[in-house]
């Protein structure tokens, strides 16, 4: 759309006021993400056990962990799964170190990172081995036996979403068999459950509202009672924890912070009863900003104890599993994709159609986008968010445009969701919906509707706006 020549008016006007994130400088940015991939075994107390490199000592791309008995044994063992920028190697250890077994979860040139989870979903007294696929690809969960033998395959979420999915399983309240539960990535805010053949088991939730930071799960396992569900926000947002009995999903159980509340790093869960004591404890890692501390609380919030898992000078957070008695971590990574002279920009590939936006040198979205024709060009230069509206309105063609940014000095073109034309019925119909990727609108730069609302949320005004050819 071009701006002024449609006539933008403003139907509704918020006034948004976002916590800023953590700022990370530069320098310290430097830092993150040189942590080889060191997965570190603990007690309860937080007294270091044992330590091994899950994969090459130069892998800096973060390890996400898991811990359960996958082979029947009576023993639990480790499941890792690299971070983005490594293969989908995911591999099982004894709690000491040694590999048992490793084998490919997704496609080999995959390199969006794994995120794993175990749980005995058959009843044979062995963990099956859940994965869910990181960003950029396909929604995918796996399911399998420690030996790598695929069990079930399933989309958690439309086949266009490419936020990576958050796992987790258990026996829940309110459902006879164990359930899967995943988390929406980066771009979402949804958890939805499923059988362990990849049904949907007719419970879905939106804990955070319309947040898309993303979501962690992790099931609540209780003696002789259903498993309860506790969720976090993965990205960019408080520590805040909520906590759910699903016989009755509608209202948290319990709601609290592990991290002070100023914070805006997003967390990793866990839970099992990792004292002793009978009842399950709730056990969070700190996201990227801070010294990489893990909490230990009640599921009602008591803070039991903390320690931290890495040196004082990494702050690129850490990832962590528990089971009985036993804490285990993985450290998170940061990648520098980006600039780090700029706090958060945007950035706009007209020949390629993307748009990419990052926040301390880490790319946080990629969007496929549809900028101008050639008779009607997307502006090249650098210019800034200016002004932000909920809904933008063109008088002379009746069209209505979602999640606006005026990102040049006048204010003629923007950032937006596809457009729509209202019915009279109330509904909608959108223009272009088969045009993203390609150069069609008269300068403005068109996003699907999701992640235009992503962008609006995260962006602020006055973030740099980057067009290149």
């Amino acid at each position: 759309m071009y701006a002024r020549a449609f006539g933008i008016g403003v139907i509704a006007v918020l006034a948004v006021l976002w916590c800023q994130p953590t700022n990370v400088s530069a320098a310290t940015l430097k830092s993150i993400g040189k942590l080889p991939p060191e997965v570190r075994v603990f007690n309860d107390r937080g007294i270091l056990q044992s330590k091994f490199l899950a994969y090459g000592a130069g892998f800096s791309g973060g390890v996400r962990v898991a811990i359960a008995d996958t082979n029947g044994d009576g023993a639990n063992e480790i499941i890792t799964a690299p971070g983005q920028g490594g293969g989908p190697d995911v591999k099982v250890f004894s709690l000491s170190g040694t590999l048992l077994s490793h084998f490919m979860a997704y496609d080999e040139g995959f390199r969006g990172g794994v995120n794993v989870a175990a749980y005995d979903l058959n009843g044979d007294g062995a963990a099956e081995i859940i994965t869910g696929s990181g960003a950029g690809t396909t929604p995918t969960v796996n399911i399998f036996e420690q030996d790598g033998t695929l069990v079930a395959s399933f989309l958690a979420y439309d086949s266009a979403f490419r936020g990576g999915v958050n796992v987790a399983a258990g026996a829940f309240g309110g459902h006879k068999e164990a359930l899967i539960a995943t988390g929406a990535g980066f771009g979402g805010g949804q958890v939805v459950f499923y059988t362990p053949k990849g049904k949907y088991a007719g419970l879905s939730l939106r804990p955070f509202g319309d947040s898309m930071y993303g979501i962690v799960v992790t099931a609540v396992p209780r003696v002789g009672k259903r498993s309860m569900l506790a969720v976090a926000q993965e990205r960019l947002s408080t520590s805040t924890i909520k906590v759910f009995n699903l016989a009755s999903p509608n209202k948290p159980t319990s709601e609290f912070t592990s991290y002070d509340v100023k914070y805006r790093g997003g967390v990793q869960l866990s839970s099992a009863d990792v004292n002793g004591d009978g009842a399950p404890e709730i056990i969070t890692a700190i996201g990227p900003g801070k010294t990489p501390r893990i909490t230990t609380t009640s599921i009602m919030g008591h803070r039991l104890s903390d320690f931290l898992s890495y040196q004082t000078s990494f702050t690129g957070g850490a990832n962590v599993g528990a089971a009985n008695g036993t804490i285990v971590t993985g450290p998170r990574a940061v990648s520098l994709d980006g600039r780090t002279d700029l706090y958060k920009y945007i950035e706009v590939n007209l020949t390629a159609q993307t748009l990419k936006y990052y926040e301390n040198g880490t790319l946080l979205g990629f969007n496929r986008v549809s900028t101008g024709k050639w008779s009607t060009p997307t502006p090249i230069g650098t210019f800034a968010v200016r002004n932000k509206m909920p809904i933008a309105y063109s008088k002379p063609f009746d069209l209505y445009m979602e999640w606006w940014m005026a990102f040049t000095p006048d204010g003629s073109y923007g950032l937006h969701a596809l457009p729509f034309w209202k019915l009279k019925d109330g509904g909608r119909r959108y223009e272009g919906v088969g045009h993203i990727g390609t150069p069609v609108s008269h300068g403005c730069i068109r996003q699907a509707i999701d992640e235009a609302k992503v962008l609006y949320q995260w962006a602020d005004v006055g973030t740099p706006v980057i067009v290149t050819r």
